[in-house]
């Protein structure tokens, strides 16, 4: 197994950073589906990970749940952002943080590389510790270019994966070892198990480089397979124990890599159990790891570090009988800085929905966002609460 011999490495005495690897190669080689497959199936395995956003495009995940929405052309008008001149602090302070919270990171690297990015593209490379090239008949020389400068900034390669065009070649393990050269195919969809065999090793690789979390105990939301909306009055099973918590403690903490109905489901059990809990959400992307759902929203501290009011924009929308609040980061780049969940109280208020049963709506916003605005709108009033899934293209009630 590859040593993690990244340059930031911990100093002695602390627990060690769990590896970061960032797949990189040409644009449209493939590395969002091959992420998603491997995010997918390193599920049952570990259940301390996250697939990171190393870019603003913001629409990867959508496409390949919903492939439809390509034809849609308001999608990617609101989910794409574009570089600012933060984006690049944003991606790095995630991956640090990440990598001294999880168990294991994978990075969606950006396939741009030019004069205007290449600084930024060695800062994001460089608090990483190792990447896997994802490359494209087409442009085989881009791949090879990607691997000059990831080999530059310190990092070590994991592998080579080659995607194959429309009805190419079955997929095939070129080499094993130590580093994994192998083909996949590329246009695929959620479940598909061409690549199983081609992925395998590489899953194996990934799994046995993961280090154990150092991280606040929480509910763990994250399940082997996919959460059913099925499971949301009784929480996956772990209604129980967060109504348990609540009421002995009165604190209750939610983590893990699940659906935001989830962590929703999980909040309205938690308050129904006593109203005045208090409930964070885990976030290993944030430098303070936990982040507090306030009781209500519009308090301004008056600190120097107050919510950044000019990077949200809340708005109600109504669809029949149902109001839907919809929450969009209006930076460039639509990335919230870590400054929003330090402030979560300080959020702007929405105006009285128009009807008691709403909805939450916002592609991209983080998880906490939305427990935010859930709570201030049931502690308002509002008869019944859904959140929008952007996989189902529909709405999932939680209260």
């Amino acid at each position: 197994m590859p040593e993690n011999s990244s340059p930031d490495s911990n100093v002695a005495g602390t627990p060690p950073l769990a590896p970061c690897i960032a797949v990189v190669g040409p644009a449209n080689a493939g590395k969002t589906t091959l992420l998603h497959q491997l995010d997918e199936k390193l599920k049952p395995r570990l259940d301390s990970f996250l697939v990171l956003k190393g870019n603003p495009d913001g629409s990867g995940r959508y496409l390949y749940h919903s492939p439809e929405l390509r034809n849609e052309p308001e999608f990617k008008k609101s989910a794409k952002g574009q570089w600012g001149d933060a984006t690049v602090d944003r991606v790095c302070e995630w991956v640090i943080h990440g990598r001294s919270n999880l168990s294991l990171a994978l990075l969606d690297f950006g396939g741009r590389h030019d004069d205007q990015t290449a600084a930024g593209n060695a800062r994001m490379l460089r608090v990483c510790s190792h990447y896997l090239v994802v490359s494209r008949d087409q442009d085989p020389d881009g791949a090879a270019f990607w691997d000059v400068v990831c080999r530059g900034c310190g990092l070590i390669r994991l592998g080579w994966m080659r995607s194959l065009p429309l009805g190419g070649a079955t997929p095939t393990v070129l080499d094993s070892g130590p580093a994994i050269h192998a083909t996949f195919q590329v246009n695929v969809l959620p479940g598909n198990r061409v690549n199983d065999v081609v992925l395998a090793p590489l899953l194996d690789l990934l799994a046995g480089m993961a280090v154990p979390p150092d991280h606040t105990p929480y509910v763990n939301l994250h399940l082997p397979t996919d959460w059913r909306t099925e499971q949301i009055d009784g929480v996956a099973g772990q209604a129980s124990k967060i109504a348990e918590l609540a009421s002995r403690t009165g604190v209750v903490v939610l983590g893990g890599a699940a659906p935001v109905w989830a962590y929703l489901a999980g909040l309205r059990c938690a308050l129904e159990a006593r109203g005045d809990a208090r409930v964070f959400f885990f976030d290993p992307r944030q430098p303070e790891r936990l982040v507090e759902i306030p009781a209500s929203l519009g308090v301004s501290s008056g600190a120097a570090g107050a919510f950044p009011l000019e990077a949200l924009s809340v708005t109600w929308a109504q669809d029949g009988a149902l109001s839907f609040l919809q929450l969009k980061i209006i930076t460039p780049d639509k990335f919230l800085p870590p400054v929003a969940a330090q402030n979560l109280a300080g959020a702007p208020a929405p105006l009285s929905a128009p009807t008691t049963a709403v909805a939450l709506s916002g592609p991209g916003c983080p998880l906490w966002l939305f427990g935010a605005y859930a709570r201030h709108l049931r502690t308002a009033g509002a008869g019944s609460l859904a959140s929008w899934d952007g996989r189902m293209q529909s709405c999932v009630r939680i209260w």
